[in-house]
């Protein structure tokens, strides 16, 4: 069954030339669809998503994508939607078909070439070049997540993309585990020693990192640096060096930004409710205690919004 996915998947990829920046995707300029993501990004999940459902279900493609990145993505799922039913969620966010739906990821696949990408990123099998594909795309976000998924699966394959001008930045410290595996430790450290001493990869490779000297000016930082600047203006390096650790490490914040940059850009997603509340969604979905109120001004904000779930 494996293979046959894998052929499936490899056949969609070659019926198509391969997503570019400028591509546009079907349906994402009409009015009702500009529109409800407006809505979402304000944070009106209840007015927002039933008006994507029905386009989506109206073959509109941008809305098919976007309702399958919410499907898969827990930290864009906000309080009106994670209080809806099993059965009211699967009629929100999938297609029709089977006892739980289908992705509308796949019915987008056959418009979007960029769609394709994504139904590969989501098979059990996807190689960390993917990544390349995603990047060219414009997609930085669905870049890391790829490589980050592939090394989840330790599918191996970072050295020979890493000096591609399009392996995604901030992602270095993937490379050094074929370089460990191939027994090239010396390598690492010499590779990772050309970083920033704020650069929180450092710690992959067992060198010093300096806390102090992050966020500024870091690739990833951007996610963090927008919530913190929102709601702890006088204390924003803080709150992101403490944000950073909520999140549970460096692979969680590699994955955060907008869903998909075509439909939604990422300054503007950063920069609304629903891309604030993203990312403490993502703080608090790790797994870590709850923070107390008073304990900082960041743990205020933190759980103010657990009180929302």
């Amino acid at each position: 069954m494996r293979f046959v996915i894998s052929v499936f998947l490899a056949a969609l990829l070659l019926a198509a030339p391969p997503a570019r920046a400028a591509d546009p995707v079907p349906g994402q300029d009409d009015a009702g669809f500009v529109s409800a993501v407006e809505t979402w990004l304000e944070g009106d999940e209840a007015a927002a998503l039933p008006v994507l459902a029905d386009l989506a279900a109206e073959g509109n493609t941008a809305a098919q994508m976007l309702l399958a990145l919410v499907d898969k993505m827990p930290e864009l799922q906000g309080p009106w939607l994670s209080d809806r039913s099993r059965d009211e969620r699967v009629a929100l966010l999938r297609a029709p078909g089977g006892m739980s739906g289908k992705s509308w990821m796949r019915a987008a696949a056959a418009e979007a070439p960029l769609a394709r990408l994504w139904v590969q990123l989501w098979s059990p099998d996807a190689p960390a070049s993917l990544a390349l594909g995603f990047a060219r795309a414009g997609e930085a976000r669905a870049a890391r997540e790829a490589l980050v998924f592939a090394a989840a699966r330790q599918a191996g394959g970072f050295d020979a993309i890493a000096d591609d001008p399009d392996y995604p930045a901030g992602m270095r410290y993937l490379v050094w585990k074929d370089w460990r595996a191939a027994g090239q430790g010396d390598r690492v450290a010499d590779d990772a020693a050309r970083l920033s001493p704020g650069d929180p990869q450092r710690v992959v490779a067992g060198l010093d990192w300096d806390a102090g000297a992050w966020p500024d000016g870091h690739v990833l930082a951007a996610p963090l640096e927008a919530l913190c600047a929102g709601i702890c203006p006088d204390a924003a390096a803080d709150c992101a060096r403490a944000g950073l650790a909520r999140l549970g490490g460096y692979e969680v914040l590699a994955q955060l930004g907008t869903p998909a940059a075509v439909l939604i850009p990422r300054a503007r997603f950063l920069d609304s409710a629903k891309g604030r509340e993203t990312v403490l969604r993502r703080m608090l979905l790790s797994g870590r205690e709850r923070p107390a109120p008073g304990e900082s001004c960041l743990d205020g904000r933190l759980a103010a919004e657990a009180a929302r779930y």
